[in-house]
């Protein structure tokens, strides 16, 4: 194991996951109601600076999990706003790929985290998972909980996001995104990665494997993300 887990992004910037819906028939349709809902739907919760996906960054063999990041992290000077990991309640019935958990791989739960941020009294609940890729660490966040209350549910999910992290001498680093940059490198095709611009926000459709080409390749790059920020543990 390494003893640093390399790079990501904060607290206030882990939790901007849109909750945006997308349909499940097929790849066409996700983004097809994606288009429509994401200009009426869009909230960004705790961070301007988001990467959104239709697909988990992680495969099985890039899964990593680290214990010592169970607890809760704070930022100095930033009272009652913290980012906590904890182990993966039973009790959310499902996990971070939407499947139920009889419908997934025990290693993946095995490397599961829940993670909870909370910012201005907003707190919001995820599956964390931790891929390595290349020589850095990346998060993937998933909300864990449902979003529909009616008889939609079945056809609608969230997105995924991620974000670079590090953990070096008992402190958390967290990068995001720059997103404003990365959208110039979409617009350019200088970023050759499967996506939809929705209205100016980028949502990937690429497979993990295409993911983690694209973050091996611009995870060294420090002009695509944006100042990181460090957490101290609390507990």
């Amino acid at each position: 194991m390494k003893s640093s887990i390399t790079n990501a992004s904060r607290s206030g910037m882990i939790i901007g996951l849109t909750r945006f819906h997308v349909s499940l028939k097929n790849i066409y349709k996700h983004i097809k109601k994606a288009k429509l809902i994401l200009s009426f739907s869009l909230l960004v919760v705790l961070m301007n600076s988001c990467v959104y996906s239709l697909f988990p960054i992680y495969t099985e063999d890039t899964l990593v999990y680290f214990p010592e990041l169970i607890g809760r992290w704070e930022i100095e000077g930033e009272s009652g706003d913290y980012i906590e990991f904890g182990l993966i309640k039973k009790s959310f019935g499902w996990l971070s790929d939407g499947t139920s958990e009889d419908e997934s791989t025990a290693s993946s739960n095995d490397k599961s985290y829940q993670v909870v941020s909370m910012e201005d009294g907003d707190k919001q609940v995820f599956v964390g998972h931790i891929a390595e890729i290349g020589d850095d660490f990346f998060l993937d966040l998933y909300p864990a909980e449902r979003y529909s209350e009616g008889n939609s549910e079945s056809n609608m999910m969230p997105v995924h996001t991620f974000i670079k992290l590090n953990y070096i001498n008992n402190q958390l680093y967290l990068t995001s995104f720059d997103l404003e940059k990365l959208n110039k490198l979409f617009e350019s095709n200088l970023i050759r990665l499967r996506h939809e611009n929705v209205d100016g926000t980028i949502l990937i459709t690429a497979q993990p494997k295409e993911i983690q080409k694209f973050l091996d390749r611009y995870s060294d790059d420090e002009s695509v993300f944006e100042e990181t920020a460090v957490y101290k543990r609390a507990s």
